[in-house]
């Protein structure tokens, strides 16, 4: 989840988004002895200043070359952290690359390098390349040497992560096995993770056709919801049993049709979902077995759901309250009206000066076309005939209190000010308390059912304690112990 991946801006064209402004300079104390700290040591071996200060630079000229304003404040000391981390993150996967005899084509990237010089010393003059150079206390020998060796390191890292990924592919229990929490103390482990983060990732492109974001913040908050979909489970499943309540094999199968249907319509046919489920180490079988224990979960709080509606009372009192609230929406009067809605009150009272005196539907139009088109006038507009409740109270109350053939003055609602002209109203009929007895009785039940149940569920999860661990990408596991291996240290302070 932390990952930052600087470098593949350098082996890509791909453009970065930044919120970035403003400029950079480096303090110059002792050039020399600056650019010798040591800001990190990898299995005995130091990285200097002067590699930090050349990545740098390389990433002013990015920026300046793109014509994007660079980061000040807060966000540059977060771009210095991410581009130390990317620093010692490719340098260990080097030094490992190394150990276990690993090779890359150096004479390829050795081409490349040079190409990107070109390019940057093309886009920026030699003016400008020199005095970035100069600003980051180096120099074009080091940057040169710099960018040639880190983009062989480079290469180096992303050969080591992706035959990493390779092995875990052939056998994932690595990655599965690992626990990231626990729910009321029962540990929760890597592949019901995935498996509920991948369905996080499908619901939210779904409903908002973008991937989920892999922020820090937005990663909390899926994380949470993903623990306490865990804890609501195992609390239901546990009461379910203590309470002799069965699920039903028919609201298990409901279940699967449905999500099948679902998981079908993002992606289609096995193929799509398995190539969609590599990158979480997962099998379609795998992720059916979950989807099972999902649908088995949905049918168990039916079957608690039903067993509170077994319990439930609705009282004669209960259901003339509800229909002396609700009655006004059960009036099928109708009203038929044209509106003129402005944004601003003034413009509203302008339409009212001239509509006031308006005695037939003709004229109200020619006043609407008339302002159809004027800034500050939203909607100009037939809305036809409406029961009371269709619309907002305000416009409601308004409309069905006017006589036919007259004008409002203008109404306030959320939407705006409305300059309301009735043409037509027709009495309906309000159906009496006994004719809506059952229906009113229905609703009451749910509305029982779901506020019992959402209590019950409350207090059944809060009885789970959950323990949600620092949760990391297989790379950022990886990298983690290759840092323990060659005895990593980073000296953040030094940048």
């Amino acid at each position: 989840m932390k990952k930052s991946r600087i470098m593949a801006l350098i082996l890509t064209s791909v453009v970065c988004v930044s919120i970035f402004a403003g400029g950079c300079s480096l303090v110059k104390v002792n050039p020399e002895q600056d650019k010798k700290q040591v800001i990190a040591e990898i299995d005995g071996t130091p990285l200097l200043k002067e590699s930090f200060n050349n990545y740098m630079a390389y990433y002013q000229m990015y920026f300046d070359a793109s014509s994007k304003a660079f980061p000040t404040g807060a966000e540059l000391e977060t771009l210095k952290k991410n581009i130390l981390d990317d620093l010692v993150r490719v340098e260990t996967l080097t030094a490992k690359a190394k150990k276990d005899g690993v090779t890359v084509d150096e004479s390829a990237i050795s081409t490349n390098a040079t190409s990107m010089m070109d390019s940057l010393k093309t886009s920026l003059g030699e003016d400008k390349y020199a005095a970035v150079l100069t600003t980051y206390n180096t120099d074009p020998t080091s940057f040169e040497t710099f960018l040639n060796t880190f983009l062989l390191d480079y290469s180096y890292a992303n050969t080591m992560e992706t035959n990493y990924t390779t092995t875990l592919k052939g056998d994932p229990s690595k990655e599965l096995d690992t626990v990231v929490g626990t729910v009321g103390g029962e540990d929760v482990k890597k592949d019901v993770y995935n498996y509920r983060l991948a369905n996080e990732e499908l619901l939210t492109y779904y409903q908002t056709q973008a991937a989920l974001k892999t922020d820090a913040e937005t990663m909390k908050k899926t994380n949470e919801t993903i623990f306490n979909t865990i804890a609501q489970q195992k609390a239901l499943a546990k009461y379910a049993e203590e309470n002799n309540l069965t699920a039903k094999q028919e609201d298990i199968d409901s279940y699967m049709t449905t999500q099948d249907a679902f998981i079908n319509y993002l992606l289609p046919g096995d193929e799509a979902l398995q190539q969609f489920l590599d990158a979480k180490f997962l099998t379609v079988d795998q992720f059916k077995g979950f989807e099972l224990q999902d649908g088995t979960a949905s049918a168990i709080t039916k079957a608690i759901q039903a067993n509170i509606e077994s319990t439930v009372k609705v009282t004669d009192g209960d259901i003339k309250k509800y229909y002396d609230d609700n009655k006004a929406s059960y009036d099928t009067s109708t009203v038929s009206a044209k509106h003129i809605l402005a944004t601003d009150q003034a413009l509203a009272d302008q339409v009212y000066a001239e509509a006031k005196d308006v005695k037939t539907a003709a004229e109200f139009d020619a006043i609407m076309a008339k302002y159809k088109d004027t800034d500050g006038i939203k909607e100009a507009a037939d809305l036809g005939a409406f029961t009371k409740s269709k619309m907002v109270s305000e416009f409601s109350d308004a409309a069905f209190a006017m006589d036919v053939n007259t004008v409002s003055e203008p109404v306030k609602t959320n939407y705006g000010y409305h300059v309301i002209y009735v043409y037509d109203k027709k009495d309906g009929e309000i159906p009496s308390l006994e004719d809506k007895k059952d229906e009113i009785t229905a609703t009451l039940k749910t509305q029982k059912v779901s506020d019992e149940f959402d209590a019950l569920k409350t207090k059944l999860v809060n009885k789970e304690k959950i323990k949600i661990n620092d949760i990391v990408t297989p790379a950022d596991a990886y990298l983690n112990e290759l840092k323990t291996e060659l005895n990593v240290k980073v000296y953040e302070k030094r940048i």
